[in-house]
């Protein structure tokens, strides 16, 4: 019997940017008809420009981030399984200089993106 690790996942498209989070992490998320004045932009928090306003408007919770009132972004979200073949622990240069919140290894897509984590 071939038994292969994965890591179900949340992938997160913003314009031309993936990023993943471990699916048990995500909580909710919800179409957002607008988002409220000061709310919480995910390109924001990540300290990245805007994305463009393409795909879905959408309202992410991950408690685990700490963020209550969740995140707002403008992309896509889809559900994954990550093989353990596309995990990479960060390189030494990135994790002493990586300012990316919460980003804990790299997921090989179509380039390698940010696998981010809370525990």
């Amino acid at each position: 019997m071939n038994h292969t690790l994965s890591l179900a996942a949340v992938r997160i498209t913003l314009g031309d940017l993936h990023l993943y989070i471990p699916a048990t992490q995500v909580q909710q998320c919800v179409l957002a008809e607008y988002a409220p004045s000061g709310s919480l932009r995910l390109s924001q928090w990540l300290g990245l420009p805007d994305e463009p306003q393409r795909g879905m408007h959408l309202h992410l919770f991950v408690p685990a981030s700490l963020v209550t009132q969740g995140w707002y972004f403008w992309g896509e979200l889809e559900n994954v399984e990550l093989r353990q073949s596309e995990i990479f622990p960060l390189p030494l240069l990135m994790l002493q200089c990586c300012q990316l919140p919460a980003l804990r290894a790299l997921v090989k897509d179509e380039g390698m993106s940010p696998l981010l984590s809370w525990a």
